[in-house]
């Protein structure tokens, strides 16, 4: 074998290798990547989630009080646990989540 076809041999083995490296590395990312995704995913339902209680809430204040000529007690109640649970799932969830990334 002459010097020249040894010379490209070992350059297509090192370029193999180099490709073979680079595609485990893309693998590796893409699969991390895939983990945040579903990460993601499952919060973002977890966050729909408490909208739609929260909606219902909110629709329940709206019935109760177009029932009614007078404040009702219950009505003050509602509103103050929604605006209570809404506050601290704000802070916990979101504001400090943020401030972690």
């Amino acid at each position: 074998m002459s010097i020249e076809n040894k010379n490209i041999n070992e350059t297509i083995e090192m370029n193999e290798g180099m490709y073979l490296d680079a595609m485990n590395q893309l693998k590796d990312i893409n699969e991390k990547r895939d983990i945040e995704y579903e990460k993601l995913k499952e919060e973002n339902m977890d966050i729909k989630k408490e909208l739609i209680s929260c909606y219902g809430v909110v629709r329940m204040i709206d019935m109760m009080y177009s029932d009614t000529d007078e404040p009702v007690l219950e009505i003050g109640v509602l509103i103050e646990s929604l605006r209570e649970y809404l506050s601290q799932y704000t802070e916990n969830k979101i504001i400090c989540k943020k401030s972690h990334i």
